[in-house]
């Protein structure tokens, strides 16, 4: 009987162990998140951002751009299985949504149905911040020189 007992208590050990590894090993072998190589649904400037941040939603930006004689306008809902990356040279890395600001030229890829109200509504899946760089009012103007 005591022999039984050891034997129980060494394959209960065991299977033990082999559980905690196989757990180990399959959260660290999680791979950082990579962009979707797809052309963007849209790309434009962000003149508003609301934070949002409860029941998983971050926040929202307002994306414009002109096309032809009017101005398209997207209200981007960023969820938190949304993927924001920022564009440096060749290369993207993951950020968060306090990276986003006014004027920063963006990509977007949407995730789901589109609301076509004006602005459109929808949300996004990945958000790739293209600029950076802070605008001028000239070139601001320039950018929207065909809308005016």
């Amino acid at each position: 009987m005591l022999q039984m007992l050891k034997s129980l208590f060494y394959l209960f050990v065991s299977v033990a162990i082999v559980l905690l590894l196989v757990t180990y090993v399959a959260v660290g072998c999680t791979s950082a998140p990579e962009a979707l190589e797809t052309e963007p649904d849209f790309t434009g400037f962000i003149t508003e951002i609301h934070p949002i941040g409860e029941k998983g939603t971050l926040g929202q930006i307002l994306v414009e751009a002109p096309a032809d004689n009017f101005i398209d306008k997207y209200m981007v809902t960023i969820k938190d299985e949304t993927q924001i990356f920022k564009q440096d040279g060749n290369e993207l890395r993951q950020v968060a949504f306090e990276a986003l600001e006014t004027e920063q030229q963006v990509q977007i890829w949407f995730s789901g149905p589109i609301m076509e109200s004006f602005p459109m509504q929808g949300t996004a899946q990945q958000v790739v911040i293209t600029e950076s760089v802070e605008l001028t009012h000239r070139q601001l103007a320039e950018y929207w020189a065909p809308v005016w």
